[in-house]
């Protein structure tokens, strides 16, 4: 990218009214000069996290399930487009597009539309959930309010499979857990969770935990000059890009491929690890509960290695653990 194709002006308006809207942000753009350079770099970090939460889902034996695939608050069309690059075009007979902004939504027509000639894109009428899609929403949870977000569970009752993918922080944690809650009746879920029991979390105990996890940003994010300005201008440190994310699958639809084929018995490490010298303190989620664990490193030395190293894949299978101390004796990435 070329820096001399950025306005540096918009950006940082852009940035000032995202950190200021709260959470009833109503419309960012006011032009396509500004959905342009929203495109090109704020939207291309929310697709790094996106990259990251689609190869978790993938692991956990999530499928596209629906020819129709719905972006609800489109935004520029990021989602979509990095869900059709990692899945392939060829699953999908159309793509429908919603958005509070029309610029918005004409703008990743038309983005999507590039990049996919033969696809049928559409603008949807309404933010109404299309019986049987499968549905997309990035970065737009985060900024509902409770009836809102009241509305928009009963509205997704209709999709057949769900993908959210959201900031890292508590807040937007928080409010995909309570999505998780309000459709766990008709939804089972596939990830992050290992299970479809009620969230850990939700106990008194966790209040202060959140679920989130860490994409691994492209190599480009660290060698082009233009990254490097982004990165001092809007003060954000590409080197750290935490995220939440959601998928879910009404119980009553079949994919290809095995269902949670690695997630049964698995165990999701929740954020990063705490590296000491000698241990590591690690926090994990998984049919037993949400657990403080601690590996010596003595114990397994291989696995304290891959905790050490490893930041972006989150699934492990605990081989032993010392319930009497929160000892953690041995594991396997998965």
């Amino acid at each position: 990218m070329q820096e001399i194709d950025i306005n540096w002006d918009t950006l940082e308006r852009l940035r000032s009214r995202f950190l200021s809207t709260g959470s009833t942000p109503g419309v960012y753009w006011q032009s396509e000069d500004d959905l342009r350079h929203y495109h090109a770099t704020f939207a291309a970090r929310i697709g790094w996290k996106w990259d990251s939460a689609l190869e978790s889902v993938k692991q956990a034996g999530f499928a596209p399930a629906s020819r129709t695939l719905f972006d609800w608050g489109c935004g520029s069309g990021i989602a979509s487009l990095r869900f059709l690059e990692f899945f392939g075009p060829h699953l999908f007979d159309k793509v429908l597009l919603w958005d509070h902004s029309s610029l918005a939504c004409q703008f990743a027509k038309k983005t999507i539309q590039d990049a996919y000639p033969s696809l049928e894109v559409e603008v949807h009428t309404s933010s109404v959930i299309p019986q049987n899609a499968l549905t997309l929403i990035s970065h737009a949870v985060n900024e509902l309010g409770h009836e809102a977000q009241q509305n928009l569970s009963q509205q997704l009752r209709s999709a057949s499979q769900i993908l959210f993918v959201e900031p890292g922080d508590h807040s937007a944690s928080r409010k995909l857990i309570a999505q998780r809650q309000a459709l766990r009746g008709d939804f089972q879920a596939l990830a992050p969770c290992t299970h479809c029991d009620t969230c850990p979390m939700l106990t008194e105990d966790n209040q202060r935990h959140w679920c989130h996890f860490f994409g691994k940003p492209p190599i480009e994010a660290f060698t082009e000059g233009f990254w490097s300005r982004f990165s001092q201008t809007m003060e954000i440190d590409l080197r750290s890009l935490p995220y939440s994310f959601l998928a879910l699958q009404k119980k009553a639809v079949e994919t290809p491929s095995p269902h949670r084929s690695l997630g049964e018995g698995g165990s999701r490490l929740i954020g990063r690890p705490r590296q000491f010298k000698g241990y590591t303190r690690l926090l994990s989620c998984d049919a037993q509960g949400l657990r403080e664990l601690e590996l010596q490193k003595r114990e397994d030395k291989q696995l304290w290695k891959i905790l050490k190293k490893e930041q972006t894949r989150s699934l492990y299978r605990w081989h032993e653990i010392d319930d009497s101390n929160g000892r953690l004796k041995s594991g396997e990435q998965l």
